[in-house]
């Protein structure tokens, strides 16, 4: 009875450990690969540029140009006067409607011929109660017949208003003086560059009263770029009409000539007003505006 026992127990032992006998000689479960989370993924964000005001640069006015001259009275228009505008191209002359005077003495509008803008400027400005002389340079000209502006380089318009004369004395003899003058600019005969677009001008002038009216000589010298000219004009204004006009030489068809005009100086004083059209010695033309005190 014992020995069977001890066989029982022996099975019974040979039986567990063919089983393995625990958790210290089983075999470790295979890793498990475990997938780490998944970031949310964001789509890309285009920057908003906000739009771009244009800069637009500043304007800079036109630069203004001083004028230049003076006068020892303001114009005090009569009841009958007349003006004369000279440009290149072109000629205006008449009787004087409307005329605005500046405080530099320079006139802005002339019979409905205005010279406006804020870059407007004169030169060679002269004149007293009985007349008012100058150049205008810069600025925009308007006027019935047309508008313009001074871009080119020679660029003139001269002006001159007067009183009108309303009568001659039967006789006599007066001196005039040495005479205002706008500086007379080039208006052709040379290409640009072989000239100077701007000049001088002296001259003289003489009035002898008779019974067939008023003889009148006039002299015009010129001298630009190294060159001169001399132009000469007389006429004889009669005692019914001492407000004319006279034209000598070519004046009215673009050549050498002179206009020619009397005014009222003021008591015992009289104007001789003179437009002129000369060319030089080179053949380089020229044009501007006189006017002589006599007395």
């Amino acid at each position: 009875m014992q020995l069977n026992h001890a066989v029982v127990l022996t099975l019974v032992a040979a039986s567990l450990a063919a089983c393995g006998g625990g958790d210290a000689s089983s075999p470790a479960d295979p890793a498990v690969a475990v997938n780490p989370p998944v970031a949310p993924v964001t789509p890309p964000v285009t920057p908003v540029t906000p739009p771009v005001t244009p800069v637009t640069p500043p304007v800079t006015p036109p630069v203004a140009v001083p004028d230049l001259g003076a006068v020892s009275a303001p114009f005090a228009k009569a009841n009958v006067a007349r003006y004369m505008v000279n440009s290149v191209g072109g000629q205006n002359s008449g009787v004087l409607r409307s005329v605005v005077q500046d405080n530099s003495g320079a006139l802005s509008e002339i019979s409905g011929i205005a010279l406006t803008g804020a870059d407007a400027a004169t030169r060679n400005i002269s004149g007293d109660a009985s007349f008012a002389q100058g150049r205008w340079i810069k600025g925009a000209v308007t006027s019935s017949s047309g508008n313009y502006t001074f871009e080119a380089v020679n660029a003139s318009t001269h002006y001159v208003v007067y009183n009108a004369l309303a009568a001659l004395p039967a006789s006599g003899t007066v001196s005039c003086d040495a005479g205002v003058f706008t500086a007379p600019n080039y208006t052709g005969g040379l290409s640009g560059w072989q000239t100077t677009y701007f000049g001088t001008a002296s001259g003289s002038g003489s009035m002898v009263f008779d019974a067939s009216g008023v003889k009148v000589n006039v002299t015009i010298d010129t001298q630009a770029g190294g060159s001169s000219g001399q132009l000469k004009g007389s006429t004889v204004f009669s005692p019914s009409m001492p407000d004319a006009m006279a034209f000598t030489g070519m004046y009215l068809a673009s050549g050498n000539g002179m206009q020619l005009m009397l005014g009222d100086g003021g008591p015992g004083r009289y104007l001789l007003v003179v437009g002129y059209k000369t060319t030089q010695a080179n053949g380089a033309n020229y044009q501007g505006v006189a006017t002589f005190r006599c007395s």
